[in-house]
């Protein structure tokens, strides 16, 4: 009887101690309110320009151009290829010459479908494919990232040029924005760059997104590159040491 006075306390004060272990906090979730960036651009949707790539779809056929009776709808298939010559006009089959500079996609895209209107259901679909960033600094792969659509975020092009390699690169990153004659240069410190407004800042095509490399980097690199000159002296005066030291060591006759 005993016993059972004694095992029953123990038993509850265990079975409280693993309730409040398996209770967690719950998570907080903070929210404020982003105070909008100045810099923050938004040049509206892309206007086709003389020079541009174009690839025309038939989104309900899966010929590139036309329907194809023996094939099913509803396949798309590569797609037909034009480029915007310099009088601002691209050629299509049947159709021939069609202007498109100063125009939207989608524009392009709804004439089409009127001029083709005799194809059964026609939908059509016109990608830019010539729309390009450069990037540039200390990210893991340097070079051009092709834009899918009118525009990507600064977030999408760092992570598609492998992130920044923090290890080498100052404490600032840019963006720069040529508008005709003008260069526009758009700032931002690494420690903004977790506001969502900065990363979703849009990055269009001809923008060149540049990390600039720190100081100390700089330096190591230029003291990499002296090093490499240099070696093939160092070795040289090194062979002619152990040449001189071998003559006047070895036994005369």
């Amino acid at each position: 009887m005993k016993r059972s006075f004694v095992i029953l306390p123990i038993f509850v004060c265990t079975l409280l101690f693993a309730s409040c272990r398996s209770q967690r906090p719950a998570p907080v979730l903070n929210t404020e309110a982003l105070a909008p960036a100045v810099s923050v651009v938004d040049k509206g949707v892309y206007r086709i320009k003389a020079g541009d790539k174009l690839l025309v779809r038939n989104l309900n056929w899966s010929s590139e151009l036309f329907p194809d009776p023996g094939q099913a709808a509803g396949n798309v298939g590569a797609g037909f290829e034009a480029v915007v010559r310099i009088d601002g006009n691209i050629s299509l089959p049947e159709i021939g010459s069609i202007p498109v500079a100063g125009r939207t996609r989608q524009a392009v895209a709804d004439t089409l479908s009127t001029l083709y209107r005799d194809l059964r259901n026609p939908l059509f679909e016109v990608t830019v494919t010539s729309l390009r960033v450069k990037v540039l600094g200390s990210v893991n792969n340097q070079g051009v990232v092709v834009l899918d659509n009118d525009f990507l975020t600064l977030g999408e092009i760092l992570a598609r040029s492998g992130g920044i390699r923090y290890t080498e690169a100052s404490n600032i990153i840019q963006i720069i924005r040529t508008e005709g004659t003008q260069q526009q240069v758009i700032e931002y410190d690494f420690q903004d760059l977790g506001n969502p407004l900065i990363m979703n800042q849009n990055i269009y095509d001809n923008d060149i997104v540049y990390v600039p490399p720190s100081r100390g980097s700089v330096r190591s690199i230029k003291y990499q590159r002296a090093l490499v000159l240099v070696q093939p002296v160092i070795a040289a005066l090194n062979l002619t040491l152990i040449v001189i030291n071998f003559i006047r060591l070895s036994p005369r006759p």
